[in-house]
């Protein structure tokens, strides 16, 4: 006789395209359901994370009364969760607490069960996490069988579960088979019932556990065939469970963890399932290891010595990517700004709602990248801002003038300096004096969603893929190309694609250089520390470095106003030589869509032959170009001083989703840019108006 777990995860982002949710419950979600009501007798644990829940709630109300009737049926089991899906290690307690009661609490009042067990999203498991988990009335969660080989517990004892413990809050963990969650539903359903038979046949009465992505079961690529329209995977595999159940008992957790004693206390190191420890590695290191990794795999025996190998962790996600590190980071801030706000007995249905809105910001998918598109995805990097910005409205004092601020919000040793308006929010980091983010407050829209083209371990890959369509198997074998010639898009990036960026080039330079990185940078403003000053209500950047090897002092002063930033540029020549080249200022629009007819250019007032904000190319004679999207119904201009050259063209990075390799627009670079014939001692003095408003038209 054998135990067998199977727990399903589903799992939405905020942010994502109502499209994507229906198409996941109509080729995952549904006909998961369809069958599994055909079996009562094969026991199952689901979990839906709070996104999807609300959808439901909205669109297919129906389906959760389906859900409803299985758990009275009383063969299946409700795993709770943080509501919105975060990385519990990266949020704060207060947080991790609120989300999973949050989640307690929808279960017990729309089921009228009190769940007992949890979904801990992508496995990221640290020490700590056992004593908030236990506060929030949770008995056990089920992680990866790595976490506990890492432990050095052997691989044959992970037939049941452990307890762990934290500052003497007890909690038990589950032990999840990577076998199964290969073959199931990639193989046979007879491969995993020979596993199971394998496994019964040298051990005792032991339990086995598969529990992975319900997505698996109909969305990732080729897989609704597979299961449900061809192949019908998911019936064979069902109906074989219910032909062996002489020797194949399908359970909960909460069943076993009432019923069996545990096998004993455990104390798991900081882990996630393998492939994250790959993910999670910068590029060059996870080049090598994945190399390391095959070279293992091509010898045989792997499984032996996949214990004491060890890549990355989540967290490195954050030093990885520093836009992912700035979110969680804004993201502690405005929940340490709700909470004290919460403290001092603020509105509580304002509190409420804000919270909310904090929550929906956390949920993890946004915040880093495997084979998912993750973090290269404006739509559900804007989703987390969008939220962060209503939240920390709700949270702060409103009145018509202007504040000033100063705080370190990225953690990186120096101090951002925040200048809020009624209609703007900004973020003036020293690093190169630019501006990290613009919150166009009324819209909840930043305007600097940007994310840099970063160099990835995958990349030397794209050169191998062909563009054939991907056929049914797991997501992690060899990717497609989704169009043709990518590898000309693969550019790195050696700074932030922010805004205010001093670039300083010699004469020649072109447009295609700039675009192509082949620029020639003749400035070391894009990485100095700027002082950063208050003075009379404005702000003062300053710096002193080196351009064409001539001593260069730079100022930017900004005084804001509502809706705007009036920045002023002088840049002073403080060597011997004349200062000869050009000065590009650039800035960075992330408005989500680069092809798309509702969001475009207007130059001084007109569309230009190609308004696409994808565009490439030199416009001259410009005296106010503008970005415009009516779908979130703003506009942003750059007002000009006096007519000037402006240089424009998208940035678009190439990364991996479980569909294969692909290009996505990330942002709009606008240059304004100008020749420099600058004699030792002079100046040259630039001003413009940066003004985000709402459309009254």
């Amino acid at each position: 006789m054998i135990r067998f777990i199977l727990g399903v995860h589903n799992h939405q982002p905020v942010g994502n395209f109502d499209s994507v949710f229906q198409e996941a419950f109509e080729k995952a979600y549904r006909p998961f359901l369809d069958v599994a009501e055909d079996y009562p007798t094969i026991s199952l644990m689901l979990h839906f994370s709070g996104p999807l829940l609300e959808w439901f709630e909205e669109h297919e109300p129906g389906f959760l009364d389906r859900i409803a009737h299985l758990v009275k049926r009383g063969n299946v089991e409700l795993f709770s969760g943080g509501f919105y899906e975060p990385i519990l290690a990266a949020i704060p307690d207060h947080d991790k607490i609120g989300q999973i009661e949050k989640m307690n609490d929808y279960i017990l009042q729309r089921f009228g069960i009190a769940p007992e067990g949890l979904w801990l999203t992508e496995r990221v498991w640290e020490p700590h996490l056992a004593r908030p988990i236990r506060q929030a009335g949770i008995k056990y969660v089920t992680v990866d069988d790595y976490h506990f080989l890492s432990a050095g517990i052997d691989p044959s004892e992970l037939t049941g579960y452990f307890l762990t413990e934290e500052q003497n809050s007890s909690l038990g963990v589950f032990p999840i088979s990577q076998q199964l969650r290969y073959t199931i539903p990639f193989k046979d359903p007879q491969e995993t019932i020979d596993i199971l038979a394998e496994t019964a046949a040298s051990h005792t009465n032991p339990l086995l556990v598969m529990a992975d992505d319900g997505e698996k079961f109909g969305l990732w690529p080729g897989t609704h065939s597979l299961c449900y329209a061809k192949e019908k995977w998911l019936d064979r595999f069902f109906k074989a469970l219910a032909d062996n159940s002489d020797w194949i008992h399908t359970t909960t957790f909460n069943e076993e963890f009432r019923n069996s004693k545990s096998k004993g206390r455990i104390y798991l190191p900081t882990a996630s399932y393998f492939e994250m420890s790959q993910w999670s590695l910068p590029a060059t290191a996870g080049e090598r290891f994945n190399d390391f990794v095959q070279h293992l795999e091509d010898l045989g025996g792997i499984d032996e010595v996949r214990p004491f190998i060890r890549g990355g962790t989540w967290r490195n996600f954050l030093t990885k990517y520093p836009e992912s590190n700035w979110m969680q980071k804004r993201a502690f801030q405005v929940s340490m700004k709700l909470k004290r706000a919460s403290e001092k007995g603020g509105r509580s249905d304002d509190i409420v709602e804000a919270r909310n809105a904090l929550w929906r910001s956390q949920c993890n998918c946004a915040y880093w990248h495997g084979i998912f598109g993750g973090l290269y995805l404006p739509h559900l990097r804007h989703a987390v801002y969008t939220n962060l910005i209503a939240a920390e409205s709700m949270v702060n004092s409103v009145d018509k003038g202007i504040s000033t601020t100063i705080e370190d919000v990225n953690l990186d040793g120096e101090e951002e300096v925040i200048i809020t308006t009624p209609q703007l929010r900004s973020f003036f980091t020293p690093t190169g004096g630019s501006i990290q983010e613009l919150d166009v407050l009324p819209a909840k829209f930043n305007l600097v969603n940007t994310l840099r083209r970063h160099l990835e371990s995958y990349h030397r890959k794209i050169h191998e893929a062909g563009t054939s369509e991907k056929q049914s198997g797991s997501i992690h074998d060899a990717p497609v190309a989704k169009e043709q010639n990518l590898e000309k898009y693969l550019q790195v990036d050696n700074y932030p694609r922010s805004m205010l960026l001093d670039h300083f080039f010699p004469k020649q330079t072109t447009l295609n250089d700039l675009q192509q990185n082949a620029a020639a940078e003749k400035g070391e403003f894009l990485q100095a520390r700027f002082d950063i000053r208050e003075v009379n209500g404005s702000l003062v950047l300053r710096a002193k470095q080196q351009a064409f090897d001539l001593p260069v002092e730079l100022i930017k002063t900004v005084h804001p106003s509502e809706d705007a930033l009036t920045i002023d540029i002088q840049l002073m020549n403080q060597g011997n030589d004349k200062l000869i080249g050009l000065y590009g200022l650039e800035f960075n629009f992330s408005l989500l869509g680069g092809h798309t007819p509702d969001r475009y250019y207007l130059v001084n007032g007109n569309k230009p032959d190609d308004p696409h904000l994808d565009a490439v190319g030199v416009l001259s004679d410009v005296e106010i170009l503008s970005l415009v999207t009516e779908w979130e119904d703003f506009q942003v201009d750059l007002e000009f001083g006096e007519p000037v050259q402006v240089w424009r063209f998208p940035i678009s990075t190439v990364s991996l989703s479980e569909s294969g390799f692909e290009r996505v627009y990330q942002s709009s670079v606008v240059m304004p840019v100008m020749e420099l014939s600058v004699e030792p001692g002079n100046k040259l003095s630039f001003d413009l108006i940066l003004r985000a408003y709402v459309r009254t038209n």
